[in-house]
């Protein structure tokens, strides 16, 4: 993320209304993931949540992550799910890794697993195509991610209703 700044007569930075609104949005966003505990870092680029030996997270495109939030609300398991925007927007499902990830384990083509030591972008990190947004936001009661395996089969589902 980079944060543009125009200059004034004294070579000082002079942010814009929607500067000053992005920057306000990103503090509290910040304050926000620490009060539950995530250890967010903080870079010019924007707000990322470092994956660990415990966590992993699943992308997929869009049409398919709406199935299977709905699907995960329903079974009660929803935890919190990214958009990222873009032509092809995609949907990262942050999930717990409750064993180690099988080798052989095969997701769908359009699903991919992002693993320890990436990190994942969080809103309201911006991208080309806008900030990043919750499709579901973590809260003081719903900060926990799901097992990765229960993400991973109604994904499955998912793209073979697809097809």
């Amino acid at each position: 993320m980079s944060v543009t700044a125009a200059t004034t007569a004294d070579n000082g930075p002079r942010f814009g209304p929607r500067d000053r609104a992005h920057q306000q949005a990103l503090g509290e966003a910040i304050a926000g993931y620490r009060l539950l505990g995530w250890k967010v870092s903080v870079t010019e680029q924007g707000v990322f949540l470092p994956l660990g030996p415990a966590t992993t997270a699943l992308a997929m495109p869009a049409r398919i992550g709406s199935r299977v939030l709905a699907d995960l609300k329903a079974r009660m398991l929803a935890g919190p799910v990214t958009v990222i925007p873009g032509p092809r927007e995609h949907w990262i499902f942050l999930a717990e890794l409750v064993a180690l990830l099988p080798t052989h384990l095969k997701a769908p083509a359009e699903v991919q697993f992002v693993r320890s030591p990436q990190r994942i972008a969080l809103p309201p990190t911006m991208t080309r195509y806008g900030s990043l947004r919750w499709a579901n936001p973590p809260s003081h009661s719903r900060h926990w991610f799901p097992p990765f395996t229960a993400v991973l089969a109604l994904a499955r589902s998912a793209v073979a209703q697809d097809r």
